[in-house]
């Protein structure tokens, strides 16, 4: 009977084992695809910020062409 025991509780952490494997992986995978996410944020915030300094570039170039054009007139 002893014997019983231990054999189900040598499958029992067999089990457990392969369970903790597979909830490393998944997490591994959440953690992947949580960086993808946050790399495709990021990307987007940069690329957001990139246009808005274009449009602030060209809005005071403007502003400085239209100062010059009143004094020189």
């Amino acid at each position: 009977m002893d014997y019983g025991k231990n054999f189900s509780n040598k499958r029992s952490n067999n089990e457990s084992s392969a369970d903790r494997k597979r909830l490393l992986m998944s997490r591994q995978i959440v953690m992947e695809n949580e960086k993808e996410d946050i790399n495709k944020m990021a990307d987007a915030f940069i690329n957001n910020f990139r246009k808005q300094l274009k449009i602030e570039r060209a809005n005071s170039l403007r502003r400085f062409h239209d100062m010059v054009n009143r004094g020189a007139e």
